[in-house]
């Protein structure tokens, strides 16, 4: 595991208008949860053996977020818990927890957050390690980030949701080597990716022909976005 020095940069929360969606579940995102007597940032990891809390391993980064989501989270009229995203340039996305739409930026994330593992608590989850993952290997670790989708066509885009409606996105190039990518996974027909805060990709494939529902398929490792040929930074 690569060591990176992780700092958080708070902002005062700042309606975001920019790119922002999430996969159902509580399993897809972050929380901001009660913890030992004060909110902190947790993983729900959905396993076979049924859903693990993880919390953020104690650090100034992750103290800083916790107090950046809660202030953001009230600041929408909560009471500061609730459900955070941090997409691929570690923007970190906070929505209402009323459900109008309304969403915040609390600060920015430089470097990555680790959580305690359950199962081996020597080897501490970290989403963004690829040291050892290739193209199909299956993602043994919690299923986390931002959705983006490849359209039929072939062609990567962003399915953005608002008080405007729904539209497609697309960056300025497409990056034909993530698309190569996808496409040994999964053939034909339209793919749901998922980008993960330091910008690994993820996405799902069948585990046999009769499985039809895409809950139920395994996750596995895709690549890595190349900034170059990405959607710029909002």
């Amino acid at each position: 595991m690569n060591v990176v020095t992780t700092q958080f940069h708070a902002c005062h929360p700042t309606p975001w208008d920019g790119r922002y969606g999430r996969v159902m579940g509580d399993g897809a995102v972050f929380h901001l949860r009660h913890t030992d007597g004060r909110l902190w940032p947790v993983l729900d990891w959905e396993t076979d053996a049924g859903v693990a809390t993880c919390p953020a391993i104690d650090c100034a980064a992750a103290a800083g977020l916790a107090d950046a989501v809660a202030r953001a989270k009230r600041h929408a009229g909560g009471h500061g818990g609730g459900s955070f995203l941090i997409n691929e340039y570690g923007k970190v996305l906070v929505p209402a927890s009323d459900g109008g739409g309304q969403r915040f930026l609390a600060g920015r994330l430089n470097g990555r957050l680790l959580f305690e593992n359950p199962f081996l608590p020597e080897e501490p989850i970290d989403l963004d390690d690829d040291e050892t993952l290739e193209n199909g290997d299956p993602w043994k670790l919690p299923y986390v980030g931002i959705p983006y989708h490849l359209h039929r066509g072939g062609r990567i885009y962003f399915y953005q949701q608002d008080e405007q409606g729904g539209r497609s996105i697309y960056p300025p190039q497409q990056d034909l080597g993530l698309i190569r990518a996808i496409r040994h996974l999964r053939p034909y027909g339209p793919v749901r990716i998922v980008v993960t805060p330091g910008g690994l990709v993820l996405t799902k494939v069948p585990s046999d022909s009769r499985t039809l529902s895409e809950d139920r398929w395994q996750p596995v490792f895709v690549g890595v976005i190349n900034p170059k040929v990405w959607f710029e930074e909002e």
